[in-house]
């Protein structure tokens, strides 16, 4: 492509392509602003004296998360624990909301999504509508119940939005019974004198409660305590507070403890460890307890389960990582997709001209040698711009089906591995692969350069020589395993490649598929797109990946492609230049890079065609006008003026079934498949060989 403008239809892609990010990106902040407020939800909810308030406040939330077009909270009634309609806004879809209910409650769904604890979708009475619902309780008991209407059309919730759901309910849960509790201390406060009365409270408190005394043993506990460690109250009491902390907190203790008898108050996070050895996040907040002449007798502790807003904290983590990963990719993308048309152009004169050069040349000159160090050095060329389009998920121009033995078993005779074991003889191949693995859909030659990246990573990584061991087997998972991203369910031809080499530390683990990211020289050992080539590739055959490495213990990659059902295409013998001759059919040659027509023109002619070329979709259209060809070869991507598509779309109205093929330096967009669908027989991609160009205008001309 020229180095104008480009096309009013590319400037759209991107604008939309842009669009769709932004708008990704909007959603995403949002999400993590409300998973990084939660921790200030849950405090500031406790606060509140009125259960409408924390209603009103758990909408508020709510409603930032997911923008229902009616909101209402059912609560439970104390007295004869029915559910009632506590708050509804706007009011006026009261009675529907009301009736919808009903309906739930008698049909069962209403008892089914209680028993659920999670958000559950159904629709409407008359099935116009969605309706969420996500029941309101403590780890005790139910509270009430949420639901929400949809707006109009709307289905889908995200993930995270229905898992921050679930948290603010919770919190809002909490919050609810620890307002009742409240409402009861206030009641019983004329009798707090009584000691039956004290114990109803500590019992009664939604927090784990221990009782110390000055040397740090536990005195005594509540149910909730016991609960959260999972113990006995016999369990507990007697031993020292810190057999119960985790092995990195104990350390930490006498120095707290002294500050606590200082200063008569200490918070902070710790982890308390239960029953099965898991460690419990806890927000423990330390009250001391001084006699008559003040001095320290022991203290009360306040263990609140933060478990709930680790998670979220985690989530906004991941996320945030999600979204870096997103930008780095889609701004090499950027990269890729502005530079790959132009380069293929350039690269097609430098892979083009040395073909037509060679065939007119003696097989005895000695020119042949340095136009075919040409041809192959553009070629060469033309691969890493077909890297850099893996990177920007554009780089699968075919799919057939294959199967990834011969794949592997091709690469493993190839030259390139041949190279690569000169380099390293003391690294070998050991491979046991699935007799009957099934054929995957795909693209041969981004298969095949996973492999040889795959394989060369592990062979690099064993300095002192090893094995890279690669394996293959049909795998068939029923239930989503979660690794580096979790694979879902479904058929699988599985590839693994292991190596026993240095390994991959921890921290670099979820940086190796970052485009240009490496620990190799550059220049030297790689240009640090490799595994984001495979990571590409792997995406763009809807597939997943997996990676397990310990530092010094080696790394293995397990790939996973979804199975195709089709059969297997025996591949084609090769053929001669004299297999795919014309015999003088008329073709236009469209291009508005001259060097292009005139590659393609030479190629044409020296098969035997009659070639008319032009540099833009308008002067063909005008041509076609008063004239016929038997063949149009249409460049996709033409600046100023009509693309190859609106070209071709009229032609079609001149000359209803016309023959066309398309070429582009991108690789295949959905203009060039429209074209496609319209009557173009093939498509080829930039820069061409004389063989692929060749070969395709006969297979069109003789269909």
């Amino acid at each position: 492509m020229s180095n104008k403008p480009q096309a009013k239809d590319h400037i759209k892609y991107l604008e939309e392509r842009i669009e769709y990010l932004e708008e990704l990106n909007r959603f995403t902040l949002d999400t993590l602003e409300m998973a990084a407020s939660l921790g200030d939800f849950q405090t500031s909810i406790n606060k509140l004296q009125e259960p409408s308030l924390i209603l009103d406040e758990t909408r508020s939330r709510v409603q930032r998360l997911i923008p229902f077009q009616t909101l209402a909270f059912f609560l439970v009634n104390e007295v004869d624990h029915e559910f009632f309609l506590a708050n509804c806004q706007p009011e006026s879809n009261k009675e529907f909301l009301k009736n919808e209910v009903d309906f739930l409650i008698d049909n069962g769904t209403f008892a089914w999504t209680l028993r659920e604890r999670r958000p559950v979708m159904v629709s409407s009475m008359n099935y116009q509508r969605q309706l969420v619902l996500h029941v309101m309780a403590t780890s005790s008991r139910v509270r009430g119940m949420l639901v929400g209407l949809l707006e109009k059309g709307e289905t889908n919730i995200p993930d995270t939005a229905l898992s921050l759901l679930s948290i603010i309910l919770l919190n809002s849960s909490n919050a609810l019974e620890s307002f009742e509790l409240y409402r009861m201390i206030r009641e019983i406060s004329k009798n707090l004198e009584k000691k039956e009365n004290y114990r109803t409270l500590f019992e009664a408190a939604p927090d784990g409660v221990e009782v110390l005394d000055a040397r740090g043993n536990v005195v005594d506990c509540n149910k909730t305590h016991q609960v959260l460690l999972g113990r006995k109250k016999e369990e507990i009491v007697g031993n020292h507070t810190t057999d119960f902390f985790s092995d990195s907190m104990r350390s930490f203790f006498e120095q707290k403890f002294q500050t606590l008898k200082e200063t008569g108050y200490v918070e902070g996070e710790i982890e308390l460890l239960c029953s099965e050895g898991s460690a419990i996040p806890v927000w423990r907040k330390e009250k001391a307890i001084y006699n008559e002449k003040n001095k320290f007798v022991g203290s009360v502790i306040y263990n609140r389960d933060i478990s709930s807003l680790k998670r979220a904290e985690e989530e906004k983590s991941r996320l945030e990582a999600r979204l870096q990963r997103a930008r780095k990719m889609e701004a090499i993308g950027t990269l890729a997709g502005g530079v790959a048309h132009d380069l293929n152009n350039v690269l097609g004169g430098i892979v083009g001209y040395p073909e037509l050069l060679m065939l007119q040349l003696p097989e005895n000159s000695p020119l042949r040698k340095p136009l075919l160090t040409m041809q192959q050095s553009g070629q060469k060329a033309a691969a890493i711009v077909q890297d850099l389009l893996t990177l920007a998920r554009r780089g699968v121009v075919t799919e057939e089906v294959v199967t990834v033995n011969q794949i592997i078993t091709e690469y493993l005779k190839s030259p390139e591995y041949e190279k690569l074991k000169l380099y390293h003889p003391d690294v070998h191949a050991d491979t046991n692969l699935e007799p009957n693995l099934l054929p995957v859909l795909g693209s041969p030659v981004h298969l095949s350069k996973t492999i040889m990246n795959l394989v060369s990573n592990a062979v690099e990584a064993m300095n002192n020589g090893g094995t890279v061991f690669i394996t293959t087997e049909n795998r068939s998972i029923k239930n989503p395993i979660k690794g580096f991203e979790t694979i879902e369910e479904g058929d699988y031809a599985m590839v693994t490649v292991s190596d026993t080499g240095v390994g991959i530390p921890s921290g670099d683990i979820e940086k190796i598929f970052e485009p240009f990211y490496t620990k190799k020289v550059m220049g030297r050992s790689g240009t640090g797109l490799g595994m984001a080539v495979v990571w590409g590739t792997v995406k763009d055959h809807k597939g997943f990946i997996d990676v397990q490495s310990s530092e010094g213990k080696g790394t293995t990659f397990t790939l996973y492609f979804p199975i195709t059902r089709q059969k297997l295409i025996k591949s084609q013998s090769l053929v001669s230049i004299e297999d795919y001759r014309g015999n003088g059919a008329a073709i236009i040659v469209v291009d508005d890079v001259k060097e292009q027509r005139e590659i393609a023109s030479g190629m044409l002619r020296e098969l035997g065609y009659t070639v008319t070329c032009f540099s833009s979709g308008l002067h063909a259209v005008h041509y076609m006008r008063n004239n016929s060809a038997d063949l149009l070869v249409l460049d996709m991507i033409m600046d100023p003026g009509i693309d190859g598509l609106d070209t071709y779309k009229r032609i079609l109205q001149l000359h209803p079934g016309q023959k066309a093929i398309m070429v582009s330096g991108f690789s295949e967009t959905e203009r060039v498949r429209e074209a496609q669908r319209l009557g173009a027989r093939s498509y080829i991609k930039k820069p061409y060989t004389l063989n692929e160009l060749g070969t395709a205008v006969r297979a069109v001309l003789h269909e």
